[in-house]
């Protein structure tokens, strides 16, 4: 008998583990939240979903808390809990100045010393989470890549980073926020290293300006376009980006985006993937939309269910709760999360 309690908690242990380390599950129940609310307003069950993604997952998307914290504002509620537990994941009071809902709170949680204090020790655990080493390769192969752009048969360049990019994701796991943390100016600088941050190493190169850190995002940014840059992406990286989807590395919708974003480039694909036949899209690529013609929505949504993204309907919804009410729903490279 006791050996067969134990081979049950055994069983229950291994259970408990795939569930928090798949993130299939996850994007499944988030979904689900932003489905209850926005679709048919449906407060308390929106936040049942929301409160186990959170208890259950060590790494959380910054965006999701940052929404659920939204909702819970916008319906009167208690929603610091959100925020404390943002902070874990790399968000800072400061963020909040994206966020017009907490335009009247704002200068409250900046004085709230409590607040702070929390900050301070759920910021501690953020930076060890992180791999600087690997946040510092992506810099460094993004800021070549943004040179690169500017050379003759730059798509054979861009091959060949892409292929690197690819080989540090089979080591070490796609470069997402859950690994290398979100967009931040000066991140090194708390671990003593500030002359590793973005503005530091690309200010070397005057040309490169405009090659600013995306705190907006509340996401890492680099690699993603360092992807979209490549037109045959998706197709290169299939497999490995799907993988990286149950591990939590990179996010559904990042992957929708470099998926429709072949479309920019139909009729002029470089060599290695001049086979391309482009069917369906997710419409998560705003600089691909115009290049997307008849395009059914059935398919569009089919295709979105399969990747654990929420239909155009939602997505509409949740346009219209910025427009009508102030929200910012929509985080991550080119808005695409």
């Amino acid at each position: 008998m006791k050996q067969k309690v134990l081979l049950l908690f055994g069983l229950y242990s291994c259970l408990v583990f795939s569930q928090t380390d798949d993130y299939t599950k996850y994007h499944t129940l988030i979904n689900k939240a932003e489905e209850l609310y926005f679709m048919e307003h449906k407060t308390d069950s929106t936040l049942f979903y929301y409160n186990q993604v959170f208890k259950e997952y060590n790494f959380i998307y910054v965006k999701d808390l940052v929404n659920a914290a939204q909702i819970v504002l916008f319906e009167k509620r208690p929603y610091r809990f959100y925020i404390e537990q943002g902070f874990e994941q790399g968000l800072k009071i400061a963020h909040l100045n994206y966020y017009p809902l907490f335009k009247k709170e704002l200068q409250k949680l900046q004085k709230d010393t409590k607040l702070i204090k929390t900050y301070n020790q759920n910021r501690r655990k953020y930076i060890a989470r992180i791999d600087f080493d690997y946040r510092n390769t992506i810099y460094y192969l993004a800021i070549k890549d943004q040179l690169d752009k500017r050379k003759p048969k730059y798509h054979n360049i861009v091959y060949q980073t892409t292929q690197k990019l690819l080989e540090y994701i089979k080591n070490k796991g796609f470069p997402g926020d859950k690994l290398i943390g979100i967009e931040d100016s000066s991140i090194f600088r708390e671990i003593g290293k500030s002359y590793l941050d973005l503005y530091q190493q690309r200010k070397k190169h005057k040309e490169l300006f405009y090659m600013n850190s995306e705190e907006e995002s509340l996401s890492t940014v680099w690699a993603q376009i360092i992807l979209v840059h490549n037109p045959c992406s998706y197709y290169l990286l299939k497999k490995t980006l799907l993988n990286e989807i149950k591990k939590g590395n990179i996010h559904p919708r990042d992957v929708g985006l470099i998926y429709d974003n072949a479309y920019r480039y139909k009729s002029k694909f470089p060599y290695y993937c001049d086979k391309i036949k482009l069917t369906g899209a997710y419409l998560l690529n705003p600089a691909a939309l115009g290049h997307i013609k008849n395009i059914n929505l059935d398919t569009v949504n089919a295709m979105r269910k399969k990747m654990l993204i929420v239909s155009t309907m939602v997505d509409t919804k949740k346009k219209d709760y910025e427009i009508k009410y102030g929200f910012k729903l929509f985080s991550g490279f080119w808005d695409c999360r």
